[in-house]
């Protein structure tokens, strides 16, 4: 994919030389690709800027460490991932310890509807709670595995393996209620 632009080497070589054109062409051709993460992470498109911000900081800051002989989009999507996780795990350590709910498992999903809007199961992942919303990312999205996320987190295993559970059964709670998906 990074073909649309086939001077990727030249506009990292700029970034390394701190020329802002470059940075600017870096920013513009992977802004929108970085926003599709971000926003997949922090269920608010304002605070996904802001972390889409931080990681274009840190790419122009720490783009000495990028070999060339490597896809430039899985390091960068690597910077937004962990940026992302970092947001996560300060706003949680902000917030007063809550009892995570356990939700009503609906059954398993017979179909889904094709005509499920992006903006709809945008909202649907917004739902979720902030620590069931990252396993689920981190699991399904970017297939972590749950050692991974764990040692990402600072979480057992086992509440990884729990999260992503509840986060499926909310997810399907949300399908039949909402959406009414199921008989």
């Amino acid at each position: 994919m990074e073909s649309i632009d086939v001077n990727i080497d030249e506009i990292i070589d700029g970034c390394r030389q701190n020329q802002r054109a470059s940075q600017q062409r870096l920013f513009v051709q992977y802004y929108n690709y970085a926003m599709t993460i971000a926003r997949r992470y922090m269920g608010n498109i304002e605070i996904a800027e802001e972390v889409v911000n931080d990681s274009f900081f840190k790419v122009f800051t720490k783009i000495h460490l990028f070999s060339g002989g490597q896809p430039f989009r899985p390091w960068l999507r690597r910077i937004i991932v962990n940026t992302a996780i970092d947001r996560i795990r300060a706003n949680m350590s902000l917030q007063p310890e809550t009892e995570l709910q356990s939700w009503h498992d609906p059954g398993t999903l017979t179909a889904i509807e094709e005509d499920l809007t992006r903006e709809q199961i945008w909202a649907m992942l917004d739902r979720l709670p902030p620590a069931y919303r990252t396993v689920f990312n981190l699991a399904v999205v970017d297939c972590f595995s749950h050692e991974e996320i764990a040692s990402t987190l600072g979480i057992s295993i086992g509440t990884s393996k729990s999260n992503l559970s509840r986060a499926r059964q909310y997810l399907k709670t949300l399908l039949k209620t909402e959406f009414e998906f199921f008989d």
